[in-house]
């Protein structure tokens, strides 16, 4: 820690809560995860469990932006200075104003023509133009809006680098590459399309930034997405439960297979990803893990 290193001890157990990435990291640097990936890259070996870091799956996400003149959007410009001005009073005085914005106002689901019973993408609606997905106040006014795949099957996983100093984690996703997943996420993209062309947009209506008008079949879209799709960030599976060869956590207890002591208690023992938000069913984890410590410290468990 801070360029020191310190050695903690306990006499009853740990609880590992580093999420999807950082507790296969954690595994990994401690030599519990695939035995020959390990020394491939200078860990010795404590236990062999292949499944650390794979089974690596997330939601993907496409984008449509449209840059607007209408001020209701939010954005930085002249326009909207005097808004802007009076934003933080009203929000402090108040609790009103522009500020009040969760930047993602609203969001939905859907079902492409591909799915099976249940919605297969999700939206979600910012009132805001976005030219890049890592800037959240640009200059000008516009809105957007994020498609991603609900229930993909592309599967990634993690590793770790060679650089014995810091250990850095490699995450490699491997979007696309179940062909489903990419039909799924064209379509969505067509979907979102046909809501910016409702009535209900003409006020506020613009041109099309991204992916830009003149993408329009299938494989250009598909090639758009290929380029400037990303993950949520709901990343899960990389320590699962089960009872399979893969598997890395014990579901009865949530202890890691082999290792007497640890426990797994974050989104990374998800077999499977599910079709939403990951927060809820990490909670869930959470107090499942509770109740299963303070159960068996009850029964005079360490």
């Amino acid at each position: 820690h801070e360029g020191q290193q310190k050695t903690l001890s306990t006499n009853r157990e740990i609880v590992l809560s580093a999420g999807a990435i950082n507790s296969p990291r954690i595994l990994l640097a401690s030599g519990i995860g695939p035995a020959a990936e390990l020394q491939q890259i200078g860990i010795t070996p404590v236990l062999d469990l292949p499944g650390v870091g794979k089974n690596l799956q997330d939601h993907v996400d496409g984008m449509i932006t449209v840059r607007s003149k209408s001020t209701r959007t939010l954005g930085l410009s002249l326009a909207n200075l005097p808004r802007m001005a009076a934003a933080p009073f009203q929000y402090f005085a108040r609790r009103k104003g522009m500020l009040t914005t969760n930047y993602v106002e609203a969001g939905g689901f859907a079902k492409t023509k591909y799915a099976n019973g249940l919605p297969d993408i999700q939206f979600h609606f910012v009132p805001g133009y976005r030219s890049h997905r890592g800037r959240l106040i640009e200059y000008g006014h516009g809105y957007a809006i994020h498609t991603c795949v609900l229930r993909p099957k592309s599967v990634g996983e993690i590793r770790l680098s060679r650089d014995s100093a810091r250990r850095d984690v490699l995450i490699d996703h491997r979007f696309f590459t179940h062909e489903d997943d990419a039909m799924v996420l064209v379509e969505g993209i067509k979907i979102a399309r046909r809501i910016f062309a409702s009535s209900e947009f003409d006020a506020v209506r613009g041109k099309e930034m991204l992916p830009g008008k003149d993408i329009n079949s299938d494989d250009e879209i598909l090639a758009y997405l290929r380029a400037e799709a990303l993950t949520v960030y709901h990343p899960v599976g990389t320590c699962k439960m089960g009872t399979d060869d893969m598997a890395v956590v014990d579901p009865a207890t949530l202890k890691v297979r082999g290792v007497d002591g640890l426990r797994i208690a974050d989104a990374s023992v998800m077999p499977k990803l599910i079709g939403g938000n990951t927060n809820a069913p990490s909670m869930m984890i959470g107090q499942k893990a509770s109740e299963m410590i303070l159960g068996r410290a009850r029964n005079g468990g360490r």
